[in-house]
């Protein structure tokens, strides 16, 4: 019987080597589509420090946007809180929120001591105002990766309190920033591309009365290929109203949208 027992071991050995699968049989795609998408973020970040294969998968566009559309249908949703210095994660839980559990994240780009201001996010995307210097930043909080998109031309310059800006995609799946821009009475439109990181005027409505008034206008919000916008005009203090503007990113044309009855 003694002589026995290793041949038993052996056998035992072999087979629990054959049941174990290993990470090169699951196969690359299955991980990242259906393992490495499901993880949290900050664990996310940790993978990409495994090798330059996951590093080069895990920074990709794509693997970015299934991971945040993936994460926004969970329960782990958190919020960013961006002051002068820093930017705060919060979990929220909706019982309570605990303050001792939030993630500090350095500001990466250059800035003086100076108000900064969220104006729009998009699929884990931010675009942020430098308040005293008007130039706005697209910023990662994930990958810590901005752009500053300001240049010489005074384009990439906001005023928070006159202009709208809006994220969408395009039909090649490339971010763009709409920066509806006023100055002096007169509105302007441009478009940057993510991508190719360059600025370009387009056209404006064709009915210009919609902007002849003491106009408000909320930031864009893209849903299935427009990027809507309410604006709240005053005629005077006996008459004002709002209105539901569509940009679409398509034909890269406003529309007026009528309210429901």
């Amino acid at each position: 019987m003694d002589c026995l027992h290793p041949v038993r071991k052996k056998l035992h050995m072999r087979r629990h080597a054959q049941s174990r699968t290993c990470i090169d049989d699951i196969g690359i795609d299955i991980l990242v589509s259906h393992i490495l998408v499901r993880l949290p973020t900050r664990c996310v970040g940790q993978c990409r420090c495994v090798c330059r294969e996951w590093l080069s998968l895990l920074s990709t566009q794509q693997f970015a946007i299934t991971h945040c559309r993936h994460i926004s249908t969970t329960y782990d949703q958190k919020f960013i809180l961006i002051g002068s210095l820093s930017g705060y994660v919060y979990p929220v839980v909706f019982d309570h929120l605990s303050r001792s559990s939030k993630i500090v994240l350095s500001l990466p780009f250059e800035r003086s001591s100076c108000l900064v201001r969220i104006l729009a996010s998009f699929e884990g995307l931010l675009c942020i105002c430098l308040c005293d210097t008007g130039e706005m930043v697209i910023w990662n909080p994930l990958t810590q990766v901005y752009n500053m998109v300001a240049n010489s031309k005074i384009r990439g310059l906001c005023n928070p309190r006159l202009d709208a800006v809006g994220f969408y995609v395009d039909s090649s799946k490339g971010y763009m920033l709409l920066h509806l821009k006023r100055f002096g009475g007169k509105m302007w439109l441009y478009i940057y591309s993510l991508r190719r990181q360059l600025w370009r005027k387009v056209g404006f409505l064709d009915e210009q009365k919609y902007f002849k008034r003491k106009l408000k206008w909320s930031n864009g919000t893209f849903c299935k290929g427009v990027v809507y916008f309410t604006v709240d005009f005053i005629k005077n203090r006996f008459h004002s109203g709002s209105m539901l503007l569509g940009f679409d990113v398509k034909l890269e044309k406003f529309n007026k949208i009528r309210y429901p009855n």
